[in-house]
This record gives C-alpha cells, structure tokens and sequence, in this order.
C-alpha cells in the first residue's frame, strides 16, 4: 500500500486553467520527488501551490506561519486537488530559497516577543539564523527543524548549498525519507538529481515526465564545462 503522505495532484475538473492542463495529474509514487526545469516553466509556481493548497504559508514555513511581505503568489492553488494517504504526516514545512531571509525576520521578531513556549530559533538549532550565512542557516534548517514523519516542500534548496553541503542535505533527506518523511524538491542542480531512490521528474514544453538525470540539458551543460575545463565556454563566447 502507498503510504506516502500526498499520493496525487490534480486539476478541478472545471475552468482549467492555461498553461497547466497537461501537468496534471501528478501521481507521486517516490519518498522523494525531485522536479527539474528551466527557468519560467513553472515548478516553483507548482510547488508553491501545492503547498498553499495543503494550508503552508506563501513565503514559507510550517502552517503556523502567517506573515506576508509581498502577495505574489499564484492563484494555482484554487484549482488544485490534493489526494492524500492513509498516514497523516507529523510535521509539514515550505522552504523557498528566495523568501528565506524574510521567514528569517519573522522568527526572529517572534521570538523578541514575550512568550511561555520556546523560543522558535531553537529548533532550528538555538542560533539566530540572521547571524549566520544563507548556507548555515539552510543547513540548520535541514539539520535541526526537520524530522521523521514530515510532509516537506522544497523549492531550491541548492541555492546557498556549496556542493558539500548539498551532500549532506542528500544524506539528511534520504535518512528521513527511510524514516517516513516525504519530500517533493524542485531543483537546477545536478548533484540533488542523483539523489539516490529518488523519482526524477522534468518540466518540458509544458508537460511534466519522467526523465533520467544523464539525460536531462543541465547534465549536459555541466558535463561539457567541467569535461573540457573551460574550453567549451571559450569556444561560446569566441575566445582563444
């Protein structure tokens, strides 16, 4: 039996909305989704709306999380239909690379308010994420405010990783994903594609489909720079 915690996204059968239609249904069947794409084809707009549809905060967090910077946010979310399991998930969190900072703030201005409960910086590891850099800050995030049993939404985790410490975030979420969790990423980067036991997913001309990662464009550009040591982007750009 299928005990993940989202076993499908749909479209509502009426007003579907253009450019979607041919994204859905989205049967998940994978611990961990990983989601490639170029830029401006839709997968942070998906995830996004996935996880406003499942009662996460726009700008990111957990459900308890309610402050706004900016209302940009698709409406997607109003036309989704989300089948869950069996299993209810025992934490569920949205983490945005671009409004990081911003969730950031809110942790710590609730946190200089007077409360009885512990201060919310320490679970993600008792340091205030303001005073480290992005990268720290999203490993403490993966490292301490994540569990086992949680439903977690990730869209560009890699963005402040160095490739070190994307391996540890490989390691970390393949540990959870074998205690209960499931994760469902969207992600540029080439070593988060290889996430071993993951299902790898591609937005292509308007579709979504399986892909394998030696097959995928950002392989390929990344094989032709490194294979070559610079010479494929000397020869891009005309240089001798």
């Amino acid at each position: 039996m299928n005990s993940l915690y989202i076993r499908e996204i749909r479209l509502k059968p009426s007003n579907i909305p253009h450019p979607w239609r041919d994204i859905f249904p989205i049967k998940l069947s994978n611990a961990i989704t990983i989601i490639m794409g170029e830029n401006g084809c839709g997968k942070s707009t998906l995830l996004e709306s996935i996880a406003i549809k499942l009662g996460c905060n726009p700008e990111g967090g957990s459900k308890n999380f309610m402050f706004q910077t900016q209302n940009t946010h698709s409406d997607l979310h109003n036309h989704l239909q989300i089948s869950k399991g069996h299993l209810k998930e025992k934490d569920l969190y949205f983490y945005r690379a671009e409004t990081f900072y911003n969730l950031n703030t809110e942790i710590r201005r609730l946190d200089e308010e007077k409360g009885y409960g512990p201060e919310i910086k320490s679970y993600y590891g008792g340091r205030d994420l303001h005073t480290v850099s992005h990268g720290e800050a999203m490993e403490a995030l993966f490292k301490h405010r994540f569990r086992s049993q949680g439903l977690y939404i990730l869209d560009e985790p890699e963005a402040s990783l160095s490739p070190l410490r994307q391996l540890s975030f490989i390691q970390r979420i393949t540990d959870l994903a074998q205690s209960g969790s499931q994760f469902l990423i969207a992600t540029h980067s080439p070593i988060l594609m290889f996430t071993p036991g993951s299902e790898l997913l591609q937005i292509l001309d308007g579709e979504l489909v399986p892909v394998v990662a030696q097959e995928t464009e950002a392989f390929s550009i990344y094989k032709a720079v490194l294979n070559t040591h610079g010479a494929y982007l000397k020869k891009m750009l005309g240089s001798p």
